[in-house]
């Protein structure tokens, strides 16, 4: 009986949090709380990879927890620094839907194995 009463809990408390990652919005955090509290697994794969060696934030890509936040950045949050590389993904054919992270890992931004041909290397060909 314990073990329901914690499952239903367990239920309830998470709803919530369902409801806001469905809707791309970021759960109430406090100030100084940092991402690598609840993302810690993400955090270590991006910190690990280029873009956190150059000590690019989470907040870059992906704006404050507060009405600035994106569950999954577009092509402009790419531009700063690789604008032509945008710009060859913007001018590509089928780009519908499409992003940096059609092609490249969410948080290592390696290029997945169905994408190994080197495009933008081609000059977006």
């Amino acid at each position: 009986m314990n073990r329901l009463i914690v499952l239903i809990g367990l239920c309830l408390l998470m709803q919530p949090q369902a409801v806001l990652a469905a809707a791309g919005k970021h759960p109430a955090t406090p100030e100084n709380q940092e991402c690598g509290e609840c993302h810690a697994d993400q955090e270590k794969i991006w910190f690990d990879g280029k873009h956190g060696l150059m000590n690019v934030k989470c907040i870059v890509c992906h704006g404050a927890t507060d009405k600035n936040f994106t569950n999954r950045p577009g092509l402009a949050a790419c531009r700063g620094c690789h604008a032509d590389e945008v710009a060859q993904a913007q001018q590509a054919k089928k780009k519908e839907g499409k992003s940096c992270f059609s092609c490249h890992d969410h948080h290592a931004l390696t290029v997945t194995a169905a994408f190994a041909k080197p495009y933008h290397a081609k000059g977006g060909k």
